[in-house]
């Protein structure tokens, strides 16, 4: 599965990212209700943290997408496991390119200016694969 999903969702990552580089502007954009576009450069990781560290954080995401690729293709995992664990390492090694290629992460989706900071489809990746970690730890702990 690792060997199809993580390529492809690396790609729909960039994909977007280009198109939200020549597309949109830092005025939020309303697109659905509770969700704007809105362009932003990201030199830190979530919520602004560690801003201007972006090539030591494209190698730290480079190295994590890597080594879950590494577990992935020799580790023996249930297979809801190794989906989560390809929806991490599909965005580690999106924002990744992003870090070491530019400089900066590109951000676009914003669910209400101030509410939330800006993010985009590999941010999601890595946080509904640990959301999908977290739920399978759960639930095999009250199967016990």
């Amino acid at each position: 599965m690792a060997t199809f999903l993580v390529p492809v969702l690396i790609v729909l990552d960039q994909i977007f990212k280009l198109w939200a580089e020549r597309t949109l502007d830092p005025v939020p954009d309303p697109f659905l209700p509770g969700l704007y576009l809105t362009y932003v450069k990201n030199t830190g990781i979530a919520f602004g943290l560690f801003q201007g560290n972006s090539e030591l954080l494209g190698w730290l995401s480079l190295a994590v997408g890597v080594l879950i690729l590494l577990y992935l293709g020799y580790g023996k995992s249930a297979l809801w496991t190794r989906f989560a664990l390809s929806l991490i390492a599909a965005g580690a090694l999106g924002n990744a390119i992003d870090r070491i290629g530019r400089g900066y992460v590109i951000d676009y989706l914003d669910i209400g200016p101030g509410l939330w900071p800006v993010f985009n489809l590999a941010d999601s990746l890595v946080v509904v694969g640990v959301l999908a970690l977290l739920l399978e730890g759960l639930f095999r702990r009250r199967g016990q």
